[in-house]
């Protein structure tokens, strides 16, 4: 019998190359996304099992959840917003981001570990960002919401470790997925830069996922080779 594995965020670059990859390894892909037409075409495309759903309605994700047998959850639903200082994102764009990238990970969470413990089987991995611990790496906003996932992460291991459960978060630098769209600037991300790809994403996960039952690939940072972060950067007064 075939496994069952969550992709949220689906209809993304990442979720539909992690969807994809998974149908191929001989997963049941149970493919998790807001825009319903996007979710339709690609499960048509495709051949996996969609369900329209919005992660920050708690009692939707659990009625939609809470009885799927899910061996694997790759959770890479989030938004990234505008490019905007800390100090002047609007009250309404930091309630949605919080909304979905924070609340929407734990609405989503709650059942699936739930089961996974009744089962004494499972998978998770969250889809994150070097934002979470490089400042100046993404929105500040956006940033503090992969920090809270690395803490996330962390602290389920920790919750986990007496378990079959397996948890592993990937830091991604810049992947090619079009997401930087959302940040309403006119600079170009990708044009003459050897971005990381969602198939290359999706080829990780896929070994994670291989590794043996024992084996828990816990925190990978995932970079473009000519990607750097870090460093020190000074102002004159």
């Amino acid at each position: 019998m075939a496994q069952t594995a969550i992709v949220t965020g689906a209809t993304g670059g990442i979720g539909e190359a992690v969807a994809k990859r998974l149908l191929e390894d001989g997963f049941r892909v149970v493919a998790v996304g807001t825009r319903r037409e996007a979710l339709a075409a690609l499960c048509e495309k495709l051949g996996c099992e969609g369900l329209p759903l919005d992660i920050q309605d708690a009692a939707a994700v659990e009625r939609a959840l809470g009885d799927l047998q899910a061996d694997v959850l790759v959770h890479g639903a989030g938004i990234l917003g505008p490019n905007l200082p800390i100090h002047k994102t609007p009250p309404e764009t930091v309630a949605q981001l919080l909304g979905v990238n924070l609340t929407g990970m734990f609405n989503v969470l709650r059942p699936v570990i739930r089961g996974m413990l009744e089962r004494q089987n499972g998978t998770i991995i969250l889809l994150g960002s070097i934002c979470g611990h490089v400042a100046g790496a993404g929105p500040g906003i956006y940033s503090a919401t992969k920090a809270a996932m690395q803490s996330v992460a962390a602290n389920l291991r920790f919750e986990l470790h007496e378990t079959p459960l397996r948890v592993a978060e990937l830091r991604l630098g810049r992947v090619r997925t079009g997401i930087h769209g959302q940040l309403d600037m006119n600079t170009d991300f990708y044009d003459g830069y050897e971005c990381v790809l969602p198939e290359d994403v999706a080829s990780t996960i896929a070994h994670v996922l291989s590794a043996p039952p024992a084996v828990d690939i816990s925190t990978i940072e995932m970079m473009p080779t000519r990607q750097v972060v870090g460093g020190t950067r000074f102002s004159k007064s």
